[in-house]
């Protein structure tokens, strides 16, 4: 996959001569050299060239650095995946207890409509859903009668 950038995919890492290191140093920040010799910053004697990555603007001299970046940023990846998998796990944990404690406070002020403070209005709607129920019933009744006859 590429863009207006180019490829993203593939080693970030160049090589490149001795001549364009003081070029380098303009360009990438003091805080990204990683250099074996640094005051001041130099490249050591009989070395062809320098490594520059571009995707961090970071200098070094010397290849094992690249190798030890690398394994670094595959030990920070699988942490930070973990670490995410944790806080998402946390959050919905959060989120259910949540919404069991408004499911609780709802069953609990439905039941206290439907029943009062006291009780009284559970004897109301059990007399009220008798007579609906005996009413239904009949009707159901001679409806089945009318159907046989």
């Amino acid at each position: 996959q590429s863009d207006k950038n180019g490829s993203r995919s593939g080693d970030t890492w160049l090589f490149f001569h001795a001549d364009t290191f003081q070029a380098a140093l303009l360009q990438a920040p003091e805080k990204h050299w990683y250099l074996k010799r640094l005051k001041p910053p130099r490249l050591a004697p009989g070395v062809d060239g320098y490594y520059y990555n571009f995707a961090n603007d970071v200098i070094a001299d010397d290849a094992s650095h690249i190798l030890t970046k690398a394994h670094e940023q595959k030990a920070i990846s699988l942490l930070q995946r973990n670490i995410r998998g944790a806080i998402t796990r946390r959050r919905i944990k959060r989120e259910t207890n949540a919404t069991i404690v408004i499911q609780k406070s709802k069953m609990m002020w439905d039941v206290q409509k439907i029943h009062g403070s006291n009780g009284k209005n559970a004897a109301l709607l059990k007399s009220w859903f008798r007579k609906y129920k005996a009413k239904d019933d009949r009707i159901k009744l001679v409806h089945r009668i009318g159907r046989i006859q």
